[in-house]
């Protein structure tokens, strides 16, 4: 059975909620307004401070993540009762659990006043979050089953469906991992450590003298590893391409080139404009949506091979209809 119209809707929504937080984080490390509000849960000992300066962003972020985190809870009782399979309701869970986790490590990042290994990981869990409340939207919704049922008999060759869930598996870590070191650079402040783009100190690489600066490691790690995320990028969207036939993945894939492309310019802008705030922040944005697109498209993949290598139980694509209570 399907999940409902409401079901479908309510999970893109929280998707799409996840990643309004994910900017809204952005906008605070952007303004250096992490500590702008110097406790926690409260703020300044309130429920609702004065917003303005710092703390309109950092409260502000406050404010959309207890809202967040109150939907991806409703979202456990939506999948529960809504017609969706086991799997998806596990993904719910987790996401539940996810954010949670995410809350308490947003308080420990102010309590001991921003250490650069809290706030890093509180980014990266943030990217997880993102990506279980998107693969709960695409498995709830209609083009997951028009997929399931389509897909197999496109599929082709299956050393060609072997190759590119792989690339699009390594892609997607690799951008991931990329996510992580970026956060290291913002969170070490590290972020115009290297002032010029795309020479490091004007030469290929920073001299031995330019290496013992603050921040120079961190940055040029990130800078150069962005170019296997770009090689592996277009890899997998080159081999999504040859699987002709198979519903969604044209356009996936130029979709993921596009924000390859966005995300590269907007790197590069960020050194440019001295770290402008409406550029560092779209090029967190943009980074997380090109993880995403990413994640998807192994998703889309893995699933693809699973049905391909193993036929489906009659009227259940891949038996995967049992109600999530069962």
């Amino acid at each position: 059975m399907k999940p409902s119209k409401f079901v479908r809707v309510a999970t893109r929504t929280v998707a799409a909620s996840v990643f309004l937080l994910l900017v809204a984080g952005a906008l605070v490390t952007s303004t250096g307004s992490g500590l702008a509000v110097p406790d926690w849960p409260l703020s300044y000992g309130q429920l609702m401070p004065p917003m303005v300066g710092g703390i309109l962003y950092e409260h502000g972020h406050r404010m959309i993540a207890a809202t967040v985190a109150t939907m991806v809870g409703f979202q456990i009782l939506l999948l529960g009762f809504g017609r969706t399979d086991r799997t998806t309701f596990r993904l719910g869970l987790a996401a539940f659990g996810a954010i949670l986790a995410q809350a308490v490590l947003g308080g420990i990042t102010v309590l001991f006043l921003l250490p650069p290994a809290v706030s890093s990981s509180h980014a990266g869990l943030a990217q997880i979050v993102f990506a279980l409340t998107a693969t709960i939207a695409l498995r709830t919704s209609l083009f997951w089953g028009r997929f399931s049922e389509e897909a197999p008999r496109a599929a082709g060759n299956p050393a060609a469906l072997s190759k590119a869930t792989r690339l699009a598996l390594w892609a997607a870590g690799a951008s991931y991992v990329q996510i992580l070191l970026g956060a290291i650079v913002r969170h070490t402040g590290a972020g115009l450590a290297i002032p010029d783009w795309p020479l490091s100190f004007g030469g290929l690489v920073p001299t031995g003298a330019e290496w013992a600066a603050k921040g120079v490691v961190a940055h040029f790690t990130h800078r150069t590893f962005a170019w296997v995320v770009v090689a592996l990028v277009v890899a997998a969207a080159l081999a999504l391409r040859g699987l002709k036939g198979v519903p969604g993945l044209g356009p996936l894939s130029t979709l993921w080139l596009f924000l390859l492309a966005a995300q590269v310019a907007l790197g590069a802008t960020s050194v440019w404009t001295g770290k402008a705030v409406a550029i560092t922040s779209a090029h967190l944005a943009v980074g997380g949506l090109l993880w995403i697109t990413g994640a998807l498209a192994a998703v889309l993949l893995s699933r693809l091979a699973a049905l391909s290598g193993a036929p489906a139980r009659a009227g259940s694509p891949a038996g995967e209809t049992a109600p999530a209570t069962a």
